[in-house]
């Protein structure tokens, strides 16, 4: 729900600011000495403005819902040309009737005879309508491939390669969890490889819901491993680095008629866990991407590891486990002091379970 405010809120940001920028490049400078000749009459600026600023909001409201309606596992599970081909041609259309629906509706109320087929032919003629419909189906080309964009990069992190927050190394403290397909190597040989690629595509498709509502980001997609992270105040609030790894559990156990039925398994995850102080730093110039560097991402993925010798499905390490707060949802055990591979020094390792089945 706070993701889809965000959403609604960003389509309203964007075109209250299109339209009011529409505005400036059609009308500023109309009341100029030569142009109040030539038009007879100067431009009401503010009913302009306020002409936008409706046109701008009812347009946000409707592509949200454009939004809204296309958000379904089945739609999401298309190529991305496909989704942008599809919610494109969506915007424009739901654009055009928003835009001729106002102006008619406007003509109306201003024209005593209600005319409503001369308001429509006045409206559908007028080069002031063609020229907003055209700088519209712009502006909505633009929102949607950049918000398509956003979604492949990772939400947030084309919004800091923007910033040029991380052009500079910066130092952060932070969550990171590796969370890995247990069996996989089993898996694919049954499977085959085209058939359990698919299966990994279905998966990281369904996690995709979860990582939004709990606040995380996808770092990497590394073969059938998704490395998370969340910077750690946002991790330890109500517990959402953990509530994430177990809603991803429940969703599959959810969709099992699917998996079976598609695939013959149940996909099974298991995660390590790690947080500290890390580098984060824009890297690359042809794949420009942020990275984190540090030994904090090392042990976490040594510590995934260990689940399938513990028979484990999260495990944590001692300095994530001293950071999170106790609030009885999960039954949190010690398992013991491990030396990981790479590590000089023996490191403390818990095991995490949910209590409770529902989160």
């Amino acid at each position: 729900m706070n993701n889809r405010r965000k959403e609604i809120g960003f389509n309203l940001l964007a075109w209250l600011i299109a339209g009011n920028m529409f505005v400036i490049f059609r009308f500023f400078g109309m009341y100029d000495f030569e142009q109040y000749f030539i038009l007879k009459k100067p431009i009401e600026m503010e009913l302009m403005f306020f002409e936008a600023n409706v046109v701008a909001v009812v347009n946000g409201l409707l592509l949200s819902l454009v939004d809204i309606l296309f958000d379904t596992p089945k739609f999401k599970r298309n190529s991305f040309r496909y989704i942008i081909t599809v919610k494109s041609l969506a915007y424009v259309v739901t654009m055009f009737i928003s835009i001729v629906s106002i102006f008619v509706l406007h003509g109306i109320i201003i024209n005593r005879e209600n005319n409503f087929m001369y308001s429509l032919t006045y409206t559908l003629g007028s080069q002031y309508t063609i020229a907003l419909y055209l700088y519209g189906a712009f502006i909505s080309l633009l929102i949607n491939v950049l918000k398509e964009v956003n979604k492949k990069f990772g939400p947030g992190i084309l919004i800091k390669l923007f910033s040029g927050r991380y052009y500079n190394p910066r130092v952060e403290d932070r969550i990171f969890m590796f969370i890995d397909l247990k069996a996989s190597t089993t898996i694919a040989e049954k499977l085959g490889h085209l058939k359990y690629s698919r299966l990994i595509q279905d998966c990281f498709y369904d996690v995709t819901d979860v990582v939004a509502k709990f606040g995380a980001e996808i770092y990497q997609y590394v073969g059938d491993e998704i490395v998370l992270t969340w910077e750690l105040e946002k991790g330890i609030e109500n517990d959402n680095c953990f509530r994430f790894f177990f809603e991803f559990r429940n969703k599959l156990e959810l969709l099992s008629d699917y998996y079976k039925e598609k695939y013959g398994i149940l996909p099974v995850f298991k995660a390590g866990m790690n947080c500290g102080t890390i580098t984060v730093a824009e890297v690359g110039e042809i794949k420009k991407e942020i990275a984190y560097h540090g030994d904090v991402l090392n042990t976490a993925s040594r510590i995934q590891d260990q689940c399938n010798e513990y028979n484990k499905p999260l495990l944590i390490s001692n300095n994530l486990y001293k950071k999170m707060p106790r609030t009885g949802v999960f039954k949190i055990e010690l398992i013991g002091e491990m030396m990981l591979k790479g590590k000089l020094n023996p490191v403390g390792v818990y095991s995490v379970d949910c209590s409770n089945p529902v989160i």
